[in-house]
């Protein structure tokens, strides 16, 4: 079953097409990568997909739904949540409050529930409290939940953002370079966080550029080069695609020069 489609998706910047044409499928229960150069177009897909921008052309189904036209918090309540390549989290905020953010859209209580704190309310806030502090235990962050975000490293900023994106119990999670800042031991254990999630039924669609990490964790990759899919496949298969293989030694090269 098909939870993502995206049709023909197209973005300009001006005259400057950041993608075009996109068209691919990310399976139900199934890790689907996006890979390519930097300046590909992957970021752009994900904030068009998330709604913090919207395609020029084309169209974007989720559960044969299109959302291509909706803004973030919609998306967000159908079951979509995401991370970012820049972190994004409430710096003076602890652990346990950052996530605890990301429930907000679970709330019931009214406003005067939680000015005049009402029972509902104080209820309410210890359901969310346990459930936040489940995910820092399955995120490895029990012992920080007491931490201002901002005291913490790189990667662990990395796994309070993943923290927090679950806590809105998604259906599909877009992970943008989840990897990043991350040491080896790290990238392991995000990896195979990342296929428990799978086999309880998330549905991922994640960007890196650790090839690795990708080969550990994907069923189905999208190559993407100056805005389009170049190739899409198993690991297997792209790393064979000699259109992928001229695009990353394409890259190399211009570091290097």
């Amino acid at each position: 079953m098909n939870m993502l489609a995206l049709k023909r998706v197209t973005r300009h910047f001006g005259g400057l097409a950041a993608v075009n044409e996109i068209s691919f499928e990310a399976e139900s229960g199934q890790v689907t990568g996006l890979i390519g150069p930097n300046g590909a177009g992957k970021t752009t897909l994900l904030n068009l997909i998330s709604g913090l921008d919207q395609p020029t052309s084309g169209e974007i189904h989720f559960l044969s739904q299109p959302i291509h036209k909706l803004p973030p918090h919609k998306i967000n309540q159908l079951g979509i949540a995401r991370t970012y390549q820049n972190i994004r989290l409430f710096a003076e905020m602890t652990v346990l409050d950052n996530i605890i953010v990301g429930m907000h859209t679970q709330g019931k209580a009214s406003l005067l529930d939680a000015a005049l704190m009402l029972p509902g309310y104080r209820a309410e806030e210890k359901r969310l409290r346990e459930q936040a502090l489940q995910l820092t235990q399955r995120l490895g962050l029990e012992k920080f939940k007491d931490t201002p975000a901002d005291a913490l490293s790189y990667g662990d900023q990395r796994r309070v953002e993943i923290a927090r994106a679950l806590a809105t119990h998604p259906k599909f999670l877009l992970l943008d370079e989840p990897a990043a800042g991350m040491n080896d031991a790290e990238t392991a254990r995000l990896g195979e966080l990342i296929l428990s999630l799978a086999k309880e039924g998330l549905t991922v669609l994640v960007i890196e550029h650790d090839m690795p990490f990708i080969a550990q964790v994907c069923d189905h990759v999208v190559a993407l080069n100056f805005g389009e899919v170049i190739a899409r496949g198993t690991m297997d298969e792209i790393k064979a695609n000699p259109l992928v293989v001229a695009a990353y030694l394409g890259e190399e090269e211009s570091a290097n020069a």
